[in-house]
């Protein structure tokens, strides 16, 4: 319940990142499991596609491949020359992005209990930021 969603744009997140790291951004696309598939020859399709149910979110991602040490380029020959025991990213990587570039907005998960909309508020202030926090109604009972 205590989640936020960042609201931004592709271009917003394509001129806020300012990382060494090479950074692939891609649209999210939705698809029906059970009547489409995923491309297995490209290496970022499995992390671009989501459920057709979660497509009112218009998602994109922002992807860092990292092959493991020793192995800083593709493999002119298959995937099994790569040793897949050699490192594991359990916690993401930390990509540097200009901050005030990346938020138009901040949502709150509807069913967050006030105290934490307020801390969300409290953290963008104390940082000096004046980004529009919302406490998303998404599941409050429609008016008609």
């Amino acid at each position: 319940d205590e989640g936020i969603a960042i609201q931004s744009t592709y271009n917003q997140l394509k001129k806020s990142i300012i990382d060494d790291e090479t950074v692939f951004i891609g649209k999210v696309k939705y698809i029906d499991y059970e009547t489409e598939f995923i491309d297995q020859n490209n290496a970022f399709s499995a992390f671009v596609h989501k459920r057709k149910s979660f497509e009112h979110e218009k998602e994109i991602r922002a992807i860092v491949f990292k092959f493991p040490p020793g192995e800083e380029e593709y493999p002119s020959s298959e995937w099994e020359t790569l040793n897949f025991k050699k490192e594991t990213i359990l916690d993401g990587i930390p990509i540097k992005v200009d901050i005030e570039s990346l938020i138009q907005k901040i949502h709150v998960a509807p069913n967050a209990p006030t105290w934490f909309s307020d801390l969300v508020k409290g953290a963008v202030k104390r940082y000096g930021y004046d980004f529009e926090v919302i406490h998303s109604q998404m599941d409050s009972s429609p008016l008609f």
